[in-house]
């Protein structure tokens, strides 16, 4: 992993999340202007809304070719869309609500269906919109938690060694709650051409350590399963979160 990655550290969580909004926001405008649309696929959690307000004013703001911006979800809780928990209430309120995306390029998982029919759904609007966008997601934009899961893939569970060709996962008992969510697998997510890991805080340094320093070993780390035989990982991580690098 060490050898296949970009680290960058940053001195708080503050000054990471305006690095990373200026990275997207220069991926999007290259990916615009080379091919006309961008793919961009985004995670909740805590980094994320910060990094969304920084897109969503000047200078960045006008940088990003939204008009050209389709939207899908790293992974989401099997919630209504107004719940607290919702992925993609985070993101409409901190992001879609505040930047002209079109409505029809906003993909949110279907979680009015039950987990199986929310991810076929999902297989299939994924699916189509890699085939649209040459086949690769231009930004995933990810976090990794304490215990190494990132997305939806937590350690030592089966959806790890899902089926190779799978791009949306069912998940079911997930041992952080909400229990059941719906999440892209490492199919999709190895579709990335620039996939970019966002990471604060000391607990996740343990963990840092064993994704960018230990032996390849996904169901352990879930996070090591990123690795886009064509694209680019980087890491952005706070001082806190390197401190065991």
């Amino acid at each position: 992993m060490a050898d296949q990655a970009e680290v960058l550290i940053f001195p708080d969580l503050a000054a990471l999340q305006f690095a990373a909004a200026e990275r997207i926001a220069t991926l999007a405008e290259g990916a615009g202007r080379e091919r006309g649309r961008v793919l961009l696929a985004i995670s909740g959690g805590t980094a994320p809304p910060g990094v969304f307000r920084h897109l969503c004013d000047e200078p960045l703001r006008s940088k990003v070719p939204w008009e050209a911006v389709s939207v899908i979800w790293c992974d989401e809780r099997l919630v209504p869309y107004d719940s607290p928990d919702s992925n993609y209430r985070q993101a409409r309120e901190t992001l879609l609500d505040h930047v002209p995306i079109p409505s029809l390029q906003v993909y949110p998982v279907a979680t009015y269906y039950g987990v199986a029919q929310a991810a076929e759904v999902y297989e299939r609007q994924v699916a189509a919109l890699l085939e649209a966008h040459g086949g690769q997601i231009d930004i995933a934009l990810l976090g990794m938690g304490p215990d190494g899961h990132t997305a939806s893939l937590f350690p030592g569970r089966p959806d790890l060694v899902a089926p190779t060709g799978r791009l949306v996962l069912a998940v079911e008992g997930a041992p952080k709650p909400p229990p059941t969510r719906v999440s892209l697998g490492a199919a999709a997510l190895n579709r990335a051409a620039s996939a970019i890991f966002l990471v604060s805080g000391a607990d996740k340094a343990p963990r840092v350590r064993e994704a960018l320093r230990g032996p390849y070993d996904p169901v352990s780390t879930p996070a090591q399963i990123v690795r886009p035989p064509t694209g680019r990982v980087t890491w952005m991580l706070d001082e806190a979160a390197a401190r065991e690098l």
